[in-house]
């Protein structure tokens, strides 16, 4: 484990010496913020109008939290095969997978740092959506327990993300390549479980609706912790890294 430790921090590193980084993290962060205010504004203006008339205002958690952490979603589902289609793919294209593969490394532990590395640089980014309850919380008052439950979603969604990325990066010393089969695969469990609204049996729309990486998220934005969908997304995570393990380990046999 500290062997992968030591790759990821150096993975890590290397990030920040280009500008891929600081690109994604800045487009993300502009994204993100006007996407919030758009809601922030529209749920303004609704409440306004509910008071005028004597109505309940909505729930600040649940009307502009909620829809807010759902756009991360769909951001995430583009940004990160971005941040890890060079992870192993540049190190085919530049040659130096060799050096890695006649190392003392194991080829588990290679992938398991390349994965951390890819973890921990999407969850830095995603480390700046805190801006956004703390400072709401200066001039209104909201439920705090579905902002932490989202978060929880959101690092463990992306650690989903990050390991099909990886797995995709073991492919291809293509780093377009790279991007776009991690994409597909990502989009592939995001729509699956629309799969179910055509489906006639019960069994067969739990089953889709289970597999939907989407279905799952639902609970996190809503403050409830589901231990199902824990173990869904650990598993997948298990999953894709294994078979990137399967690919790196059969490259040193070759």
């Amino acid at each position: 484990m500290t062997k992968s430790l030591v790759i990821a921090k150096k993975e890590y590193r290397t990030y920040f010496t280009g500008p891929t980084a600081y690109v994604v993290m800045a487009l993300f962060v502009l994204l993100m913020s006007w996407m919030f205010f758009q809601i922030l504004s529209a749920f303004a203006k609704q409440s306004i109008m509910m008071m005028m008339q004597g109505g309940h205002t909505s729930s600040l958690s649940e009307y502009v939290f909620g829809p807010h952490f759902g756009n991360v979603n769909v951001v995430l589902l583009i940004m990160v095969p971005a941040l890890t289609m060079r992870l192993f793919a540049e190190e085919k294209k530049n040659r130096t997978m060799d050096l890695l593969m006649t190392s003392p490394l194991t080829a588990g532990e290679i992938v398991v740092g390349k994965f951390f590395a890819g973890l921990f640089i999407v969850w830095t980014i995603l480390a700046t959506l805190a801006v956004y309850p703390l400072c709401t919380s200066l001039f209104a008052h909201f439920d705090k327990g579905p902002i932490l439950t989202s978060f929880l979603g959101l690092g463990l969604l992306s650690g989903v993300y990050v390991s099909i990325g990886v797995f995709a990066s073991t492919l291809t010393e293509s780093v377009i390549i790279a991007y776009f089969v991690g994409f597909v695969i990502e989009l592939f469990l995001w729509v699956i479980g629309w799969a179910s609204v055509s489906m006639d049996g019960a069994t067969a729309q739990s089953v889709f609706n289970y597999l939907s990486v989407v279905s799952h998220f639902g609970d996190f934005t809503k403050g409830m912790i589901d231990t199902s969908a824990i173990v869904y997304y650990v598993s997948l995570m298990f999953f894709f890294c294994f078979l990137s393990y399967r690919v790196v380990e059969s490259a040193r046999w070759r």
